[in-house]
């Protein structure tokens, strides 16, 4: 039987937090039928699928696909793709709750033309200083890409109106399922924390529709510290941040040119040097130049082009 929209949730180590997540998918009331799809990974992945699928028996439309090796959130939303039959796929972080009326606003957003519509978050941890004077400098927009290969995330639920944008929030976003498969589905390149896979879709696939905001498609957001992308090494996370920004932007909006390159290059020294700052450590700059460097190789190698 193929749905109207399928919901698809990558998870790994936070058991207690999908449980929240499930839930409150699976009681959103919409006039057509919904699927959920949950790619578990981890050691007890099936005995999690199991309980899952005991647990919300009553939701008939609820499918596991359980990997005891990790995945990485790029193949482990691919995988999931793959299990759907909806129109729509609706991708969202293990730990996120979404709010009453999230579905539906997520689908009604679609018309012609339209690829992919995003909706806000709510996080349980504020954002930072140096994030807010980000958003600030830049107008505080939402999901805009810039030439340096920065990305302006500020999907508040404030936002009084929806917008075209460049990017939608990892952890609430949707496309259509013919327009997802045509581009290829994630990058599973995108190794580590998986920083950027969902940008470097949501650029690939504003080449053939528009993106669309709508804040009042609200999830709340728990960003834990621990399971899903998260990582204990700070080392290896600020690893995986440069190296995965310097794929995306060689990948995605690199001109070709030497003053571009440089560009992007100061760009990600600015950042780490602020990020040092903030961590008061100087790991973000030990880590910058070998993550920059792997991620120019690495689009070098896989000789992928826009």
């Amino acid at each position: 039987m193929a749905h109207k929209a399928s919901v698809i949730i990558p998870s790994l180590g936070r058991v207690q937090r999908l449980r929240e997540c499930v839930r409150a998918i699976t009681v959103q009331s919409a006039p057509w039928s919904f699927e959920v799809i949950v790619a578990i990974d981890g050691a007890d992945s099936e005995l999690i699928g199991s309980a899952l699928a005991s647990e919300f028996r009553p939701f008939p439309a609820l499918s596991v696909t359980a990997s005891k090796q990790r995945r990485g959130s790029p193949r482990a939303k691919n995988d999931g793709a793959k299990m759907a039959t909806g129109e729509i796929l609706l991708f969202v972080d293990d730990d996120v709750v979404v709010r009453d009326g999230w579905l539906q606003r997520i689908v009604d957003g679609y018309s012609d033309g339209v690829v992919g519509v995003g909706g806000s978050e709510v996080k349980t941890r504020p954002p930072g200083i140096l994030r807010r004077l980000w958003f600030k400098l830049n107008g505080n927009a939402s999901g805009r890409v810039t030439r340096g290969g920065q990305v302006i995330s500020n999907f508040s639920a404030k936002t009084l109106t929806v917008q075209q944008v460049d990017c939608l929030a990892g952890a609430n976003m949707s496309f259509r399922r013919d327009e997802f498969f045509r581009v290829g589905g994630f990058d599973e390149m995108f190794g580590g924390n998986a920083y950027r896979e969902e940008t470097d879709l949501c650029v690939r696939l504003s080449k053939n529709g528009l993106l669309l905001f709508q804040p009042s498609a609200v999830v709340d957001h728990h960003e834990d510290a621990s399971g899903g992308n998260s990582s204990k090494d700070l080392r290896d996370w600020n690893y995986w941040y440069h190296r995965n920004n310097s794929y995306f932007f060689f990948k995605d909006l690199y001109d070709g040119s030497l003053v571009h390159r440089v560009r992007h290059s100061a760009i990600e020294l600015a950042l780490a040097s602020g990020r040092s700052l903030s961590q008061r450590s100087l790991t973000p700059l030990t880590t910058m130049r070998k993550g920059h460097r792997d991620g120019r190789n690495t689009f070098s190698e896989t000789g992928v082009r826009k």
